[in-house]
């Protein structure tokens, strides 16, 4: 089965029923369609979403908790990657003038690994993933 990796905003859009009905609809089927695949989570991930704003929103937070102890839910280790996506950020964000965080910089590392078997992208910031993701073939869903 293919993998999707799924960025903060969008746990934060699933959760958050705060949306508008037309765009709880858009994040509803994308949702879904999630849903069919194993979710790669790196922890990074985790610690973003789990701020303190999300961790007070009660309904929200236990979705998600639901949501991380579901059998589709691939937890990844980030300490392989950590010093070379602290590197990249700096790099990128002192000297190549384009700010990436270090949360996604450690996710263009994973999109680029070939033992992840990642085919989708579940991100709304596509400008900072789609070299990564047409390079590699990974379908950004939004």
């Amino acid at each position: 089965m293919n993998a999707i990796l799924v960025d903060t905003g969008v746990w934060y859009a699933i959760f958050d029923q705060r949306d508008r009905p037309q765009e709880r609809e858009a994040v509803d089927r994308l949702a879904d369609r999630i849903a069919r695949f194993h979710i790669i989570v790196p922890w990074p991930v985790t610690y973003e979403t789990l701020r303190s704003r999300f961790v007070k929103n009660r309904l929200a937070l236990e979705g998600f908790e639901k949501q991380l102890k579901s059998p589709n839910i691939i937890l990844v280790e980030d300490t392989p990657y950590r010093d070379e996506a602290l590197a990249l950020s700096l790099e990128s964000s002192l000297r190549k003038n384009r700010p990436l965080s270090l949360v996604d910089c450690l996710i263009r590392i994973l999109l680029d690994e070939p033992d992840m078997k990642i085919r989708y992208l579940a991100t709304y910031n596509e400008r900072d993933f789609s070299d990564i993701c047409r390079n590699r073939s990974i379908e950004i869903l939004k």
